[in-house]
């Protein structure tokens, strides 16, 4: 290195080295603390900015961008690097000149509002923020339009350091993002140990698959004609050894997050077939429905692992349905339509849950071709007082029995319930009226006697 110098004094002169040398050690210095895609500060520049002077640091916010692998998956890292792009150029667009916008990795993102002459409170900037986000954006591949959101964790006030105001800022972003997204939290003193208690979950949750502490229950689902049973839902539940047993709704987002819920959800599948092939041992041809993630769907292995799990258990294809929530598949209609047909031509049914709740269009039903949809349980609810919900099922009841497709009733509890259904000719149902999620020996225990009567 220092021949090469004097090299190039002796041969260009003193003073153009000199500048050469400044000029690359420039460029080195804002490599070193620039985010190399986007542009912007780097973690490292972001975190001596707000070192420098805490008390011009107003705010602190984290943004964080949602569902970034699906973009990455469906359409390639160069659309997910477009994405980027974007977000930072949306970002700058947002701040004034002397705040600090920054990349800190992945797709996550950092602005750091200063105090002085700020008109606008930050939790006006970042619902700003979020509602420029929501705007389309063509990426790269193929020319593909699409939306997509962020959510952001909002910190406020002088902190001893500044990775704890970052910290902060992040604790809320995690609320943000469990409170179910394309939002802003502000940070609240309690969500510290609400962020230990995850962190600890997700601990046990690493090792609850290989300790056997997971385990299914089934809910029968019941033809409302004859009130028999004709399959039962998989659910999952975890028996944890100090919290007892959890819900899944308090582990399974948790398992999407990370990416465990692959593994998860793999097992439930193989778990369920197998014992609908311990019932057809007994006799017992009934339907097994197993919910599936939509960061299952996403994968483009799925259908050769529901193909090798079909065959290990040996059951028929038809008697296994996969239940994809409605939301899920309005993700990516294209790749979500390209998935399900592989589904299908295995034999396998597709169940809509949910059907109701989300924003699929008569179009999007027939290019999914979904064999039933599961009519959700809010407007059961009130199909017996409420106009509307009445309404909105008789609705759905005749859109099935127009495309031929079987609707399901799901959270039946009441007897008014059942028969204001059985008036709509609704085809199957499901709820506490005719069971409770129950292990496999409680099914088998139902099965003996038809035909199933309502509960009380």
């Amino acid at each position: 290195m220092l021949v090469g110098l004097l090299v190039l004094v002796l041969g260009t002169g003193r003073a153009r080295a000199l500048s050469m040398v400044r000029e690359k050690t420039r460029v080195v210095s804002h490599q070193a603390l620039h985010d190399a895609l986007t542009g912007l500060p780097n973690r490292a520049l972001v975190l001596a900015r707000a070192r420098r002077d805490p008390s011009i640091v107003a705010a602190a916010l984290y943004v964080d961008i949602d569902r970034f692998k699906h973009v990455n998956d469906s359409f390639g890292h160069a659309a997910g690097d477009h994405l980027l792009r974007t977000v930072a150029q949306r970002l700058r667009g947002v701040v004034r000149d002397q705040d600090t916008v920054g990349r800190l990795g992945g797709d996550e993102f950092i602005v750091l509002l200063e105090s002085a002459t700020r008109q606008a409170p930050p939790d006006l900037v970042a619902e700003r923020l979020i509602e420029i986000m929501r705007e389309p954006i063509v990426l790269e591949a193929g020319e593909t339009t699409t939306t997509f959101s962020v959510s952001v964790g909002i910190a406020i006030g002088l902190r001893p350091t500044a990775d704890e105001l970052l910290r902060d800022a992040d604790l809320a972003l995690y609320t943000a993002k469990a409170s179910g997204k394309d939002r802003a939290v502000l940070f609240r003193a309690s969500m510290q140990s609400t962020a230990q208690d995850r962190l600890q979950l997700e601990a046990d949750l690493d090792v609850a698959l290989d300790r056997e502490q997971l385990f299914l229950l089934y809910q029968p689902i019941v033809d409302l004609e004859s009130r028999q049973i004709v399959g039962v839902e998989a659910l999952i539940r975890w028996r944890h050894p100090l919290r007892g047993v959890v819900a899944p709704e308090d582990f399974i987002p948790l398992a999407e997050e990370t990416g465990r819920i692959v593994a998860i959800g793999a097992w439930v599948l193989e778990e369920a077939c197998s014992q609908a092939a311990a019932w057809d041992a007994q006799g017992h041809r009934l339907g097994m429905s197993v919910n599936v993630s939509a960061y299952q769907l996403d994968r483009d292995g799925f259908a050769q692992e529901v193909q090798r799990v079909l065959q290990s258990s040996g059951i028929e294809p038809s008697r296994l349905t996969l239940e994809i929530t409605e939301t899920a598949l309005m993700r990516d209609v294209a790749a979500a339509s390209e998935r399900l047909k592989k589904i299908k031509a295995l034999g396998v049914r597709v169940a809509i849950d949910d059907f109701g709740t989300g924003s699929s269009s008569l179009a999007y039903l027939r290019q999914f071709s979904a064999d039933s949809l599961k009519i959700d349980r809010t407007f059961i609810a009130g199909i017996t007082n409420s106009r509307e919900s009445a309404a909105i099922i008789h609705a759905l009841v005749e859109l099935g029995k127009l495309l031929g497709i079987e609707t399901l009733a799901e959270g039946i509890e009441e007897p008014g319930q059942l028969l204001q259904l059985q008036h709509e000719r609704c085809d199957r149902g499901q709820g506490f009226l005719f069971a409770h999620p129950t292990d496999a020996a409680v099914i088998e225990s139902l099965l003996a006697g038809e035909p199933v009567a309502p509960a009380r």
